[in-house]
């Protein structure tokens, strides 16, 4: 989930070629309805996003059965002291900080799969 189409379309296309099956939407409403019929091993969630931010996002999936044991990492342009603080109580499992090359959210999504 972003609210900046390009780059959930360039994470999309990364996180494809890298063999993961991909869903992108651009709002956290939007999010909770993909999950009713696709639910995610691993999703990626912005924290700063139109109506529904990613906290909220993250707490919803983690009160509901089908999505409780859904890997959430906050996917974020937010310092990661700053999104921990409110992170952990949401729900969410891990941070990567977006912006860079996927390397790096690569390499952590392999050891949350693991």
């Amino acid at each position: 989930m972003d609210d900046y189409g390009p780059g959930a379309e360039a994470v999309s296309a990364s996180l494809t070629e890298a063999g993961y099956e991909v869903r992108f939407v651009l709002d956290g409403l939007a999010a909770l309805e993909t999950v009713r019929s696709w639910i995610p091993q691993i999703a990626l969630l912005d924290i700063n996003m139109p109506e529904m931010d990613g906290y909220a996002v993250a707490r919803r999936l983690r009160a509901e059965d089908l999505t409780r044991q859904t890997i959430i990492v906050a996917f974020t342009a937010l310092d990661e002291p700053t999104t921990r603080r409110s992170g952990v109580g949401a729900g969410f499992d891990a941070y990567c900080q977006k912006g860079a090359a996927p390397g790096p959210l690569l390499r952590l999504l392999e050891t949350l799969a693991q």
